[in-house]
């Protein structure tokens, strides 16, 4: 295992890994163009990437917990359909669903700024169900109520129609890249160096002159805006979308997959996600089993690995991949 590691913490054996996975995936469709159920699949995990990449800057770097993601995530479905169904642009209509679902996060995080924990929680989850109901008893001619949208156009990109989900899982991937790298810069900016004082120790970030409420509103944008463009890929996907989508237990299986996958770590929402995923597919002949043992799997990672998959494996080789240069003593003697 050690030698495993060691290996992993090269950083050309990760440049190697970064441009070889990538490939593979845009290598799959083309080798396997029957397999229209696995791109589906494939493409959903794409999507549940970039939420929880964003969703990673919130809980994972600046320690604020939320189970109302999904009602970001249907916000950016939601607008991105409707616009999109009136004439706009699709790339256009996504992008406007992302940031006016970052502009909601925004106005919910000022006023939540002092709340903690639980308290924080509570109100995310009610932001989320009063997201569910307005999508359920809203204007129909908007919303569609409780049947939902269909007919959502489909990304076109120059004249090119990505209407099949083989085609969808390279602009999915895409995205998936984007994120990750947006993420990594915000994570070693200034920003998100001070989200993280915020995580470790908000009294002693505040003494130093941090205002909480203004990167904590930050973080609470990010993780929106990102939540925001995963509903509208979504959308954009399965051209049709409905209130049962966005419940709280989506909401639920984001905070999982982050969980599972290990917070404040590049990796972790990667492999959570796909863990996840992985997982419940694989329940699915299980019947009404399926839930028991997907609770008890869930239990068993967060109580032997309480920093989740990726934290765990960082904590317990950080030596590998912090390695300390050592002084040569005789080089030392000979300049005394």
């Amino acid at each position: 295992m050690n030698h495993i590691m060691k290996a992993l913490s090269n950083v050309k054996t990760q440049r190697t890994i970064g441009a070889v996975l990538p490939a593979l995936v845009m290598i799959y469709p083309v080798l396997f163009r029957e397999a229209i159920y696995m791109h589906l699949i494939l493409c959903t995990l794409g999507i549940y990437i970039i939420v929880n990449t964003g969703f990673d800057v919130l809980f994972g770097y600046s320690g604020q917990i939320s189970l109302g993601q999904a009602g970001f995530y249907a916000i950016g479905a939601y607008f991105s359909a409707i616009l999109s169904k009136t004439g706009v642009p699709v790339l256009l209509a996504m992008l406007i669903g992302g940031i006016f679902a970052a502009a909601i996060g925004y106005i919910l995080a000022l006023p939540c700024s002092k709340l903690v924990h639980h308290f924080l929680a509570m109100v995310t989850i009610g932001f989320g169900e009063i997201v569910r109901l307005l999508a359920i008893n809203g204007p129909t001619q908007l919303t569609g109520g409780a049947n939902g949208i269909g007919g959502i156009p489909s990304v076109t990109l120059f004249d090119f129609k990505l209407n099949t989900n083989a085609r969808y899982l390279y602009f999915v991937l895409a995205l998936v890249l984007l994120s990750l790298l947006v993420k990594r810069r915000i994570i070693d900016s200034r920003v998100g160096r001070a989200m993280q004082a915020i995580k470790c120790n908000p009294d002693a970030s505040e003494a130093f002159g941090m205002k909480l409420s203004h990167y904590k509103a930050l973080a609470f944008t990010v993780a929106a805006f990102y939540a925001g463009i995963g509903g509208a890929v979504y959308a954009h996907m399965v051209r049709f979308i409905s209130p049962e989508t966005f419940s709280a237990d989506q909401s639920s299986m984001f905070l999982v997959m982050l969980l599972v996958g290990g917070m404040g770590t590049l990796c972790g929402p990667l492999i959570g996600s796909a863990l996840v995923i992985a997982i419940t597919e694989f329940l699915q002949q299980f019947g009404t089993y399926q839930m028991l043992i997907y609770g008890a799997l869930i239990i068993f990672v967060l109580f032997f690995m309480p920093n989740g998959i990726a934290g765990t494996v960082y904590n317990r080789f950080y030596f590998l991949f912090h390695k300390v240069p050592v002084r040569n003593a005789t080089s030392k003697q000979g300049v005394e």
